[in-house]
């Protein structure tokens, strides 16, 4: 009998298991396309991890390319550009 109660668990777990990657698997084809795509008009250039808990962003939005720091006490702006322009490379 103790062999039916296991085969219970397993089973029960394996349909759960299932429901789940059912549910991944729906999210991921019938998520709202409203929310994600390039059809914003705020685009994520590039990011630099500087230290734990502070990260360099560099965002273009509305032509104009602007450079951020994001920390746990919250955001500094360091300096934003013409998208037109080059933009200076440090080596």
């Amino acid at each position: 009998m103790e062999i039916v109660g296991f085969g219970r668990v397993l089973g029960s777990l394996l349909f759960v298991l299932a429901l789940f990657f059912l549910f991944i698997v729906l999210l991921k084809r019938y998520r709202n396309p409203l929310t994600h795509g390039n059809s914003g008009k705020i685009k994520l250039v590039d990011q630099l991890t500087l230290e734990l808990g502070r990260r360099a962003v560099l965002i273009e939005a509305e032509g104009r390319l602007s450079l951020i720091v994001l920390s746990k006490e919250g955001a500094e702006h360091i300096w934003t550009r013409d998208g037109g322009q080059q933009t200076d490379s440090i080596q």
